[in-house]
């Protein structure tokens, strides 16, 4: 089993515990996009929860690992954000190793030096460039969930196949999705057990 929340808007954004929760993970001298993206994100978290049925509070929405809830050590988590969006991507651990989720303007431009260091020769999909973009991230982000590494891997070394994605250096592989919501575009990876 697993869920996805996006969210635009923080539920009683007055309330201090919000600045709280920031201020412990960013410290005080943060970009005001920046925390609004990291607490959008959490409050796509905390809707997550709900779906599995947990009722969190918001102090009770601290991450470690960045996929990981010394709470909920049964879930494996995934987390991004924009300054205007962040979302959540939560599973069972019965069910997945780990997961990814990234999420992107549709507008963002992507250059095509860019382009050329994250692509492999084996990718066999036909996206658009940021949606290139968002799945290799997402893909990375589950295989360094995975705990399999203990350097971070290069983007190019994960092959994109329709509907799957393989890492062949460690033989780890799994299953992409993409979602389209105006204006943003939303990279899921998820590495079953």
């Amino acid at each position: 089993m697993f869920e996805w929340k996006l969210t635009k808007n923080l539920t009683n954004p007055l309330d201090p515990e919000w600045d709280k929760l920031a201020n412990s993970a960013l410290g005080t001298a943060v970009h005001p996009d920046r925390k609004m993206g990291f607490l959008l994100s959490r409050e796509a978290l905390k809707m997550g929860l709900k779906s599995f049925g947990f009722d969190t509070p918001i102090q009770g929405l601290k991450m470690s690992h960045f996929h990981q809830m010394t709470s909920y050590p049964e879930l494996t988590i995934s987390l991004s954000h924009t300054k205007e969006c962040g979302v959540a991507l939560i599973g069972d651990r019965k069910d997945f190793h780990s997961l990814g989720i990234d999420v992107e303007h549709e507008e963002r431009q992507v250059k095509d030096q860019i382009l050329e260091r994250i692509s492999n020769p084996q990718d066999v999909v036909s996206l658009r460039k940021i949606e290139v973009w968002c799945l290799k991230e997402a893909c990375y982000k589950a295989l360094m969930n995975s705990g399999n590494f203990s350097v971070p891997i290069d983007f190019n070394s994960i092959q994109l196949a329709s509907e799957r994605w393989v890492h062949p250096p460690s033989m780890l592989e799994g299953e992409w999705r993409i979602e389209r919501i105006k204006p943003f575009v939303v990279a899921m990876a998820f590495l079953k057990n």
